[in-house]
Parts: C-alpha cells; sequence; structure tokens
C-alpha cells in the first residue's frame, strides 16, 4: 500500500468513525438523581458526588441539537430564540465577509491582467523602438522574453486549472 492509499483509507476510518459518533443518539438525563444535601457527608464529599453528576457531550456546527436547544428556554428565558438569532447573525456576518473576500479578489485579478497589459505592451514597444532605431538584436530579445513570458503565464494557468479541476473531480468521485 503505497502512501496515498494509506492516506486515504486512513481518511475514509475517521470519516466512518465520525459518522459513528453523530448517530449516538443524544444524552439524557441521569436516570439516578441524588439528593446530595440529604446526605450526611462532608462538604467536600458532597462537591464531588456533585460534579460527578455533571454530563459532558459535544456537537459541532453553529446550534446545539434540538433537544439541549429547548433545554435553553428553562435556564434562560428565551434562550432558544437567543441562540437562533445568534447563529443568523453569525451566518450573515461570515456571508458578507464571504462575499467582500470574493470581490476583493476578482477587483485584484481584474487589475493585475491590466498591469499586465500595460507593461506588456510598453516592452514591446520599447523593443519595436530598440529595434527601429538600429539595436535590432536588443530589441529582438526584449521583445521575444516578454512574449515568451506571456505565453508561459497562459500555459501555466491552463495547467493549474486543469489541476485543480482535476483534484475537485477526484474529490466528488471519493464521496
Amino acid at each position: 500500500m503505497n502512501k496515498k492509499q494509506r492516506k486515504r483509507a486512513e481518511k475514509r476510518a475517521r470519516l466512518a468513525t465520525l459518522a459513528a459518533k453523530q448517530q449516538q443518539p443524544f444524552p439524557s438525563e441521569p436516570d439516578l438523581k441524588i439528593d446530595v444535601d440529604a446526605i450526611k457527608m462532608a462538604p467536600n464529599e458532597q462537591q464531588k458526588i456533585a460534579r460527578s453528576q455533571v454530563q459532558a457531550f459535544s456537537f459541532s456546527g453553529p446550534l446545539p441539537p434540538p433537544q439541549l436547544l429547548s433545554q435553553y428556554n428553562d435556564v434562560v428565558p428565551n434562550g432558544a430564540e437567543r441562540l437562533m438569532k445568534m447563529a443568523e447573525v453569525q451566518q450573515t456576518h461570515r456571508h458578507d465577509l464571504e462575499r467582500t473576500v470574493v470581490h476583493g479578489n476578482v477587483k485584484a485579478e481584474h487589475r493585475g491582467q491590466w498591469m499586465g497589459l500595460f507593461i506588456s505592451v510598453f516592452v514591446i514597444a520599447a523593443g519595436t523602438y530598440l529595434a527601429a532605431t538600429g539595436k535590432q538584436i536588443t530589441g529582438g530579445l526584449l521583445v521575444g522574453v516578454d512574449v515568451v513570458a506571456l505565453a508561459s503565464v497562459f500555459v501555466y494557468g491552463k495547467h493549474v486549472q486543469r489541476r485543480e479541476l482535476d483534484e475537485k473531480k477526484e474529490s466528488v468521485k471519493r464521496k
């Protein structure tokens, strides 16, 4: 098994473990309730028992599971509604940030293309001027290097796009 196949197998195992954890039922309240105050013991022992009754669990995502969400209303007035509002505000904020980043990236690419065009036109004009004034070798080298650089950028860009497309296709096949 090569390195790539081993990584895929490890990733599948992690995903299977996560899926199994997510399918476990939500923990309910414990069946055993102990009135710690009614038992005659030292205060530090009462604290140990009280701490041992605390259940811990985790979840991923902006909101807790519905069973737990409904319990927030018992603790805080309109607790579930406040949590929902908080998640909605956070989602709106996240969408605004992503929109700003995408718009900024598009503008930067557009600006870079115009700057590349101006630089290339200037270098070709300078090379043509040098060739017209009797410095054909220097002018030809300047224009030639500029054309080769432009062609390299386009070829490399296509190569990167093709590689990204292949990676996306492969990730869709794995799912």
